[in-house]
């Protein structure tokens, strides 16, 4: 099986690659702005970005879309997760700059994580406000009252925080993403 990963600019791309390295799964890294079909991939992971450009929104979107259709599981990391929420009739709004260590809350069980609490990475300027229709609140934070949110029937994912900075708990969701 073969991951693909779509290169948004996140300054955390190679610790992404990394987590997947050390779980041993392959995977395949794509700038948002490279020829590629994500069908030809089993698992679609949308990560983070540094600058908001409308080329970038567009091409993630479209990605969005693509999973959704021909139901391949996607993994949407911070910027992904906004993306996704935006895609599918949610909404983001802006928020004070977070950077650092959160403790999120799991309200809801997830095949992703087995706890109720984790301590996770957060980097962002922006939070999601409001969730689209057929998703929901898997866990929350302090800062963030979507920290998690999944599609109520498909396989689809996202994380305001940073999985593959947030140690053991994101090696956790990140392996159980891809084993799903």
């Amino acid at each position: 099986m073969n991951v693909l990963i779509i290169d948004n600019g996140s300054p955390y791309l190679k610790d992404l690659a990394l987590c997947l390295d050390q779980i041993g799964q392959r995977h395949t890294i794509k700038r948002f702005d490279e020829d590629f079909s994500p069908s030809s991939y089993e698992k679609v992971i949308l990560s983070g970005r540094q600058k908001n450009k409308k080329q970038i929104n567009a091409v993630n979107s479209k990605i969005s879309k693509i999973c959704f259709n021909d139901e391949i599981p996607l993994l949407g990391i911070c910027y992904g997760a906004e993306i996704i929420a935006l895609t599918f009739g949610g909404s983001i709004q802006k928020s004070e700059y977070i950077q650092g260590l959160n403790k999120i809350r799991i309200e809801k069980p997830i095949k992703l994580l087995k706890g109720t609490h984790y301590d996770v990475y957060e980097s962002h300027a922006y939070v999601i406000s409001h969730l689209p229709e057929d998703f929901v609140c898997i866990a929350s934070s302090a800062t963030s009252k979507f920290e998690i949110l999944c599609h109520s029937s498909k396989k689809i994912f996202g994380t305001q925080f940073h999985p593959e900075k947030s140690g053991d708990c994101g090696i956790e969701l990140i392996h159980s993403f891809v084993n799903l």
